[in-house]
C-alpha cells in the first residue's frame, strides 16, 4: 500500500514540477520583455528558450503581456496586421499574418517628433488605418458586414520596435509575444468611411524630400477590405472584445523601412498626408 501510494504521489507531482517548471519559463520570457520595453533594451528571444512554443501559446503569451501591460496604466487602444505578405511569413517561419495589439500610449498625431532613443531598433510602415463604429464580440460575417461597422478611415504610420537580442534567428512566434513588436504609430486625419475608396489607394513616402517608398492597398493581403476582415476576426477569435473607437492598421504598404533621422512626408492622395520628424 505505502508503495501504492509513493507511486499515485509521484504521478501527481511530476507533471505539477514540469507544468511549474514551463510556467516559470514564461514568466521569464513575459518578464524579460517588459522589462526591455520599460528601458529601451533588447531580450533573448523566447524560441529558444521554451522548446514547445507554438503559434497558439505565442497568443496565449501575447495576451498575458498586455494584461500585464494594462496593469501598469496603460490600455488597448485597437489592433494591427504583420507579416501580411507571403513573403514575409515565409522568412519568419509561419504560414499566416500575425495579429498585435496596439496600446493608447503609442498614438502619436500628426507633426509628431520621433525620438530615437525611445527604440532599441525603430522601423517606418505606411498604412491604412480604420476606426471601429460599433461594438463586436462575434465574428463578423463578410465584408460588406464590416463596413457597415467602420466609422472612420484614415492615413496611418507605424513604427514598430524590434527589441529582438538575435535578428538572425527571429521567428514568428517571438514576434506574437512582444505584441509583433507594437511601438508607436500616427493617426492622420479622420474622414467618414463611406467618402473615401481605399481600395485602389497608393501611399508615396519621402525623407527629406527624396522618395524612398511606393506601395499599393493592395500590398496588405491583396485587399484591404479582405485584410480588415481578418484583423477583426482574429482579434476575436483570440478572445478580445472590440470596443467603438479602437482603431485597426491592415499591415505595410511597400516596404518596411529602417527610421532614420530625418523629415518624413507620407501622401496617401485622397485620403490625406502625415509629415512627422524623427530626431
Amino acid at each position: 500500500m505505502k508503495r501504492f501510494n509513493a507511486l499515485v504521489v509521484c504521478l501527481v507531482t511530476v507533471p505539477l514540477f514540469f507544468a511549474c517548471l514551463s510556467w516559470a519559463g514564461e514568466d521569464e520570457v513575459i518578464q524579460s520583455i517588459l522589462e526591455a520595453r520599460a528601458s529601451v533594451k533588447t531580450f533573448p528571444l523566447a524560441s529558444t528558450q521554451l522548446t514547445d512554443l507554438s503559434v497558439d501559446k505565442a497568443y496565449g503569451l501575447q495576451r498575458e503581456l498586455a494584461k500585464r501591460i494594462i496593469a501598469k496604466g496603460d490600455k488597448i487602444s485597437g489592433f494591427k496586421g504583420g507579416l501580411t505578405s507571403e513573403a514575409g511569413q515565409k522568412r519568419f517561419g509561419v504560414d499566416r499574418p500575425l495579429l498585435g495589439p496596439l496600446f493608447k500610449s503609442g498614438e502619436l498625431g500628426p507633426d509628431a517628433v520621433v525620438d530615437q532613443k525611445s527604440f532599441t531598433k525603430l522601423f517606418v510602415e505606411t498604412e491604412i488605418g480604420y476606426v471601429l463604429g460599433e461594438k463586436i464580440s462575434e465574428p463578423v460575417k463578410d465584408v460588406d458586414s464590416l463596413k457597415k461597422k467602420i466609422k472612420e478611415v484614415f492615413p496611418a504610420i507605424e513604427l514598430p520596435d524590434l527589441r529582438f537580442d538575435d535578428m538572425k534567428n527571429l521567428k514568428g512566434t517571438d514576434l506574437i509575444i512582444d505584441a509583433v513588436s507594437s511601438a508607436k504609430y500616427i493617426v492622420g486625419k479622420k474622414v467618414p468611411a463611406d467618402q473615401v475608396d481605399v481600395t485602389g489607394g497608393e501611399v508615396t513616402l519621402k525623407l527629406d524630400g527624396q522618395e524612398i517608398n511606393k506601395g499599393k492597398a493592395s500590398d496588405a493581403l491583396g485587399d484591404q477590405w479582405k485584410a480588415l476582415l481578418w484583423l477583426v476576426n482574429s482579434a476575436v477569435q483570440q478572445g478580445w472584445v472590440l470596443e467603438p473607437g479602437y482603431v485597426f492598421i491592415t499591415g505595410a504598404m511597400g516596404n518596411m523601412l529602417p527610421g532614420k533621422p530625418g523629415k518624413y512626408e507620407g501622401d496617401w492622395g485622397k485620403l490625406g498626408t502625415i509629415s512627422w520628424t524623427v530626431k
